[in-house]
């Protein structure tokens, strides 16, 4: 069990980069995409010592006389180990490659040449006159001039 939670932010990573072969790139070829996963697999190490010690703190055997203080105290342990190593650990590996994307982003170049949308418009209006002549009687919404 303590084996699962300790390896799960691992097993994640390895999941993650076989279902989005792209989140590789940002991870391996980024130092911060990099240690986000790296702080995810050593949280879910953490994580997993956590709830080994939490564990070996229940088989005290007042703890063991009570099947409820067992349950309480496993429960809680594990919510424990959750809320503070394994969520964080997922955060980091999806966070983690999304910020290192969005920091190494270049910002796009101006198109030189606006066109209006008037004139997009009716210039795709005359290429679906041409090419369904019969189905779209267009030519009165085409403004005048050479066509």
């Amino acid at each position: 069990m303590v084996a699962i939670v300790a390896a799960g932010p691992f097993v994640l990573a390895f999941l993650l980069a076989a279902a989005a072969p792209g989140l590789l790139e940002p991870v391996l070829g980024t130092p911060l995409g990099g240690l986000s996963w790296l702080l995810a697999t050593l949280l879910g190490i953490t994580g997993g010592a956590l709830f080994a010690r939490i564990l070996a703190a229940l088989q005290r055997p007042r703890i063991q006389a009570s099947a409820t203080l067992r349950l309480v105290g496993t429960v809680g342990g594990a919510g424990m180990v959750v809320g503070l190593c394994i969520v964080p650990a997922v955060a980091l590996l999806l966070a983690g490659p999304t910020l290192a994307m969005h920091l190494g982003r270049e910002p796009l170049p101006a198109p030189h040449a606006l066109r209006s949308l008037r004139g997009s418009a009716v210039e795709l209006l005359g290429q679906a006159r041409r090419a369904f002549p019969h189905r779209l009687p267009l030519s009165q919404l085409l403004p005048p001039g050479p066509r």
